[in-house]
């Protein structure tokens, strides 16, 4: 329901966007200036002896004036707004860092029984069941009693499948803007073959030939106006993937430090501390053993 709710809101957002956007530049038409009671905001100039004609077109008249290769780029446009919300939601609500550290701060192995951790597990994994730290934890512990390589394996595997599976979520947007410029070239392309068949027709030729090429030519822009948001939307999601791993390494290591303190858990300092005091030991252990061995002398 959340999800879907995201998607709602991208898609009306977008859609406002589109539709308050100002009106385009238009090429020249034969309609007369406000004809079809039409609101204009591009100018045109139709060269006839003492009078110059102006005429404007809305963005939703050059939408209609592309052609049948519109529909196509419209549902491909609702598609990257429904993916993109779908994403918002899994990248960056329900993998949040600050979710990941609360989730931390309540497990403790030290007080807590297995089935209260597992249980604590679950209820976040509820909550947020596209999350891909609960359900590291999960795996993790269900390897708790197989010693420490078992969790550490459990959790790499497990953290690599969530960071594919989140990989994966972005191949649609990717395919978005791959396919958006490409299906505005096809409509072009159609477009300037139907404006040079046309030529053969009775009447002004340049005319219908500027007409023909100006319609075609609004299928390119479409593509090219779709592609670039989802472009920078698909770059702005990859990058707060990756940053999703890092968080997933270290709240990896903080998960296997509290179960076995001994192996990772513990700092580097607390390990030299550690190292010193087993040094200093040995040394003292070292010299009574020297004492003791030592003849006295007379």
């Amino acid at each position: 329901m959340e999800t879907f709710k995201s998607s709602l809101l991208i898609g009306a957002c977008a859609a406002a966007f589109l539709f308050v956007l100002p009106g385009l530049s238009a090429q020249p038409s034969n309609n007369p200036a406000g004809a079809g009671g039409g609101t204009v905001n591009s100018t045109l100039v139709e060269e006839q002896p003492g009078q110059v004609s102006m005429e404007k077109k809305t963005l939703w008249e050059l939408i209609k004036n592309g052609g049948l290769m519109m529909w196509p780029l419209a549902f491909l446009a609702l598609y990257g707004f429904f993916k993109a919300g779908v994403q918002v939601y899994v990248i960056i609500l329900s993998n949040n860092e600050k979710r990941d550290e609360t989730l931390m701060a309540h497990l403790n192995p030290h007080v807590m029984p297995f089935d209260d951790l597992k249980s604590e597990v679950e209820s976040d994994i509820t909550q947020r069941p596209q999350g891909a730290f609960p359900k590291m934890c999960e795996a993790a512990l269900a390897r708790l009693y197989e010693g420490k390589e078992a969790m550490e394996e459990a959790l790499t595997r497990e953290g690599a499948m969530q960071m594919g599976r989140l990989k994966r979520g972005l191949k649609p947007l990717q395919s978005v803007v791959t396919v958006a410029p490409l299906l505005g070239l096809m409509g072009t392309v159609y477009g300037m073959i139907a404006s040079f068949q046309s030529l053969g027709a009775t009447g002004d030729k340049v005319e219908i030939l500027s007409k023909g090429i100006y319609e075609a030519l609004v299928t390119t822009a479409a593509g090219l106006t779709i592609a670039i948001p989802f472009l920078f939307i698909y770059q702005w999601l990859n990058h707060r993937v990756d940053e999703i791993g890092e968080n997933l390494n270290r709240q990896a290591e903080a998960f296997l430090g509290k179960f076995h303190p001994s192996g990772g858990g513990v700092s580097e300092a607390e390990q030299e501390a550690q190292a010193d005091s087993q040094t200093d030991s040995g040394l003292d252990n070292e010299t009574e053993a020297t004492t003791e061995t030592e003849p006295l002398v007379t």
